[in-house]
């Protein structure tokens, strides 16, 4: 099992922008600007935490991504480090997960693995921060080989 702890502020990947340069050149880039930035931290996190061979089997992944609470989840006042009682768990805005999950395996493709087309199964979430912790995801990487197949 690999696990990889990235810390920002998880962008999502896939919706491109096409257009023809000042020199007369197409190209096509992620429409979100911070797409790469998020791809950035994804690959110098995995970088820093894993240097083992690329996988090339079948693979199971997890993911937890979590993202800031806005400021009216708390109380006001004295209180304002309180939650709410009814502030959320799950964050529901934007980004979506399937896109956030889209630009987070693109940017592990010749670290983790050879092709993110090799991750098979995988579970996600996508919440709101505790209050121990930061803004980012939680990436668990198996290779679903020798009987390992996850429920």
């Amino acid at each position: 099992m690999i696990q990889i702890e990235v810390n920002g502020m998880p962008r999502p990947g896939g919706s491109k922008v096409a257009g023809i340069s000042k020199k007369g050149k197409a190209f096509v880039r992620p429409a979100n600007p911070n797409t790469k930035v998020w791809r950035s931290e994804v690959e110098v996190a995995a970088k820093n935490q894993y240097q083992g061979p690329l996988l090339s089997g079948p693979i199971f992944m997890t993911y937890v991504f979590r993202f800031p609470r806005p400021k009216c989840h708390y109380r006001t006042g004295k209180y304002s480090h309180i939650l709410r009682p009814d502030a959320p768990h799950w964050h529901t805005g934007t980004p979506d997960l399937t896109k956030i999950i889209r630009s987070t395996e693109d940017a592990l493709t010749g670290i983790a693995w050879t092709d993110d087309a090799l991750v098979c199964k995988r579970k996600e979430k996508k919440r709101y921060c505790n209050s121990d912790e930061r803004p980012g995801v939680t990436i668990k990487v198996y290779e679903m080989t020798n009987g390992f197949n996850p429920q």
